[in-house]
């Protein structure tokens, strides 16, 4: 009985809706200037349900669903029934009357088939179900954060940073940052990666970045000046990590300890140089790669809280085979929504089947005809069932991981920036310079290609001893005051400095957070002449050296 009265009811809904199928209107740009202008989606949203209604596939296969959506107008009308009805009539249209530029904005957006794609498609939940049930809405705070970078940015238009402003607007970071309190905004936060990108300080591979992988690049804890800080320090302290867009690993170098500069005031420049437990080192290691343009974030695990990131060389250490890497804890096994981040990750990899997946789902919420709806679906729930999950991808995860995970992309060849020549020193009377790579000797340090120009020598943490020889020629006998071009990364630094045979000279090295600076002065007595000069450090944080110079007092 129950069952005769839903076909019963469906049928009367049909049959209500038949008159306005049959005389359903294809979109034109007068109906949807008149709905955005008055703020009235209801007749225009009914008018173009009708209309698919009226013009989808009789027969539905993919097929048929890719030559609908080749017809541009189509195209356009499924992705405005979807996008009105996620933002709901009545939010869209009090969007749409609360400022005249919000009517522009959505005037060229409701006629840019791409751009709603693109904006519905990454912000649809995760999960197969929560996307089929095709209920969820879009927030129209959103919308307003588009329509600001819309108007501040031309070049959001298109392209990248077309993806980068839907990104910017569908996840927008926490009200302040992590210990400093910094107030933040969407869009300067738009603005930073933008000109980050045009200034060449992000990684190639940031430009294939999907929306739902910008996501995860632009929410994050950490204060923009914190993200440009972080990026001046690695291509200083440890240009080295920029090699594989290893860069996560500068988590190595905080050290693992209450920190004395907790809760971290001064942002994440103080994690750094104060150290900190698994939560702190976390969140300083997904800030550093969502600073280079690399998707990241903490994730926990019983007890922990580890580091994941997409790189582009899926082949790589650790967990070969998936573009997604779990670090600094257990594997995949372990972390907390781990396998379904992979899941999601593997589906949204596959950008076609993923569309058309999302389009007949769509199609399927708007046609009344229940057989064609279920159709649409079987085809949904086909193309799914033949994606790979984790669990059942070819390649084993290595390590702790007991199971499969999915492959994401083939890698792709990313070009590494080429070391500048060094620019040449211009002698100064009184003054001897002596680069740091020009050692006669050494043991324990390594040579580093300084991103800018030239070399560094890097003394690495945690060894027990290691030094470096120079022979230099004194014009003359008397005091020179010595300064080191250095970076460091933590406070309370030491090298020692022996001239010949005598005693050393302990020279304090101040904290640079990373950067460049030079030190004091330290007076040191030389002989005329030849004569070697041994620079070493005992066991601490890591010091890079770019030059030293002893000045004739």
């Amino acid at each position: 009985m129950k069952t005769l009265k839903s076909q019963v009811s469906l049928l009367l809904i049909v049959c209500a809706m038949l008159p306005a199928i049959l005389l359903a209107t294809a979109p034109n740009t007068r109906d949807l200037d008149a709905a955005i202008e008055s703020g009235d989606f209801g007749t225009y949203f009914t008018n173009i349900s009708a209309w698919l209604n009226k013009k989808a596939p009789a027969k539905m296969s993919i097929a048929s669903m890719q030559a609908g959506l080749k017809d541009p107008v189509f195209a356009n009308a499924l992705a405005q029934r979807q996008f009105i009805a996620r933002s709901g009539l009545e939010a869209l249209g009090t969007f749409a009357k609360a400022d005249p530029k919000n009517q522009v904005f959505l005037s060229w957006l409701m006629r840019n088939t791409n751009a709603m794609d693109l904006y519905l498609q990454a912000a649809s939940p995760g999960g197969t179900k929560n996307r089929e049930k095709n209920t969820y809405k879009l927030g129209i705070r959103a919308l307003d954060t588009w329509r600001q970078i819309f108007n501040a940015n031309p070049d959001s238009k298109k392209g990248l940073y077309l993806r980068l402003a839907i990104a910017t607007a569908i996840s927008p970071s926490p009200a302040k940052s992590y210990g400093s309190g910094v107030v933040f905004k969407s869009l300067p936060r738009y603005q930073h990666f933008e000109t980050a990108h045009k200034n060449k300080e992000l990684f190639p591979s940031f430009d294939n970045l999907s929306v739902w992988d910008l996501r995860m690049v632009v929410y994050s804890w950490a204060s923009d000046r914190d993200l440009g800080w972080v990026r001046k320090m690695i291509n200083t302290w440890r240009p080295d990590l920029r090699k594989g867009q290893r860069v996560v690993h500068i988590v190595s170098e905080v050290w693992r300890r209450n920190s004395p500069y907790y809760p971290f005031k001064d942002g994440f420049i103080t994690v750094l140089e104060g150290g900190g437990k698994c939560g702190p080192r976390s969140w300083f290691g997904e800030m550093t790669c969502k600073a280079f343009g690399m998707p990241a974030m903490a994730m926990s695990q019983p007890g922990h809280s580890a580091i994941v990131y997409k790189s582009p060389y899926p082949q790589s250490d650790p967990q070969p085979g998936t573009a997604w890497k779990v670090v600094y804890g257990a594997g995949w096994h372990r972390t907390r929504g781990g396998y379904q981040l992979l899941a999601e990750s593997a589906a949204r990899e596959r950008e076609a089947e993923f569309a058309i997946t999302e389009h007949l789902t769509w199609l399927a919420s708007t046609l009344t005809d229940k057989k064609q709806a279920d159709a649409a679906l079987a085809i949904v729930h086909k193309l799914q069932s033949e994606q790979p999950l984790p669990g059942t991808g070819p390649n084993p995860a290595v390590g702790a991981d007991s199971k499969p995970t999915a492959i994401a992309k083939p890698p792709v060849e990313i070009p590494e920036p080429k070391c500048l020549p060094e620019k040449p020193f211009k002698p100064i009377p009184g003054v001897i310079h002596v680069e740091a790579e020009t050692f006669t000797k050494m043991s324990n340090v390594k040579v580093y290609d300084c991103f800018t120009d030239g070399k560094q020598v890097n003394f690495q943490k945690n060894i027990q001893s290691s030094w470096i020889d120079y022979t230099i020629d004194a014009p003359k006998a008397g005091t020179y005051g010595l300064t080191i071009r250095h970076a460091v990364g933590n406070r309370e630094q030491i090298l020692n400095v022996r001239i010949g045979d005598r005693k050393p000279i302990t020279v304090r090295i101040p904290n640079t957070h990373g950067l460049w600076k030079t030190s004091p002065s330290v007076d040191v007595k030389l002989a005329k002449g030849p004569q070697k000069l041994k620079i070493s450090t005992p066991y601490q944080r890591g010091i890079a050296i770019r030059w030293f110079e002893l000045k004739s007092k």
